[in-house]
């Protein structure tokens, strides 16, 4: 017997046709909103937001990272006596890496949020920073053992599926042990300022740690007070594998990361 006349018979026929006519209108929006799905399949529906990190420089060898998670980290931020950038106001962080006790870049302290802060050598090793897993390998900011600048910590992590390196102050080339500690990177911010570098061995830095996207840090501008640096110029000098970035801040994913290396400069000054 149909449902309708069933219904009729059976019960208060008003009732019930408002009872078919609310489920009928819940099947069209049903098929409304399966449509997609039953003629194109899954890619209908779309995909998750790729996790990507945003990365924002300050100035100098100050970098700051928000991976998708929401961790903050914030690497070698500046001193107000060292250079003249701007340090941004009330910025909070959850991990602080510094990679050397030089005023330049061992600024923690002025990082709101109760970070935790890592300090070059008490940095060493692996560590895990409020879920951030990182690993502080030692260095030198010359080519002399430490014995004319000291020691520096150089950090790697990984964020969103993407291996970065922060080389701090390197002042020598990596050997063979060093680069086995860092692995292959993905994302390097390479110090290119330093003479103590030639810029064949900063290229050879980021050959040797197979960096796919290279950030230069650390160079000289109209802000560096009276740090001796070289100009950003004098490090690019006309390589085809630029990409300039407006501001000082950019989005990356793992997807988006290129197949070749790619320079990403920073065009302006923050």
């Amino acid at each position: 017997m149909p449902l309708k006349r069933w219904l009729h018979e059976n019960g208060d026929s008003s009732f019930h046709e408002r009872i078919l006519f609310l489920g009928g209108r819940m099947l069209r929006a049903l098929l409304l909103l399966f449509a997609p799905l039953l003629f194109f399949g899954p890619a209908a529906l779309g995909h998750a937001a790729t996790p990507s990190v945003l990365v924002r420089w300050y100035g100098h060898a100050f970098v700051y990272l928000i991976a998708s998670s929401g961790i903050r980290i914030a690497i070698d931020p500046f001193g107000d006596e060292a250079v003249h950038y701007r340090f941004p106001e009330s910025l909070q962080a959850d991990v602080v890496l510094i990679s050397t006790e030089a005023n330049d870049r061992s600024a923690g302290e002025r990082i709101l949020g109760s970070p935790q802060i890592f300090r070059s050598v008490a940095a060493l090793g692996t560590n895990n920073a409020r879920g951030l897993l990182f690993r502080g390998i030692p260095t030198f900011r010359d080519k002399s053992q430490g014995a004319i600048h000291g020691h520096n910590t150089a950090f790697v992590f990984e964020l969103d599926g993407m291996r970065f390196a922060h080389l701090g102050d390197l002042g020598h080339p990596l050997s063979p042990e060093l680069l086995a500690e860092f692995g292959k990177v993905d994302v390097l911010f390479l110090p290119v300022g330093r003479d103590s570098l030639l810029i064949s061995e900063l290229d050879k830095i980021a050959t040797d740690l197979s960096a796919r996207v290279i950030v230069p840090i650390a160079y000289r501008t109209e802000l560096s007070g009276d740090l001796e640096l070289r100009p950003l110029a004098n490090y690019l000098d006309d390589r085809p594998n630029i990409r300039w970035i407006e501001g000082s801040e950019f989005s990356l994913s793992a997807p988006e990361l290129p197949s070749s290396p790619m320079i990403y400069a920073f065009r302006g000054i923050p």
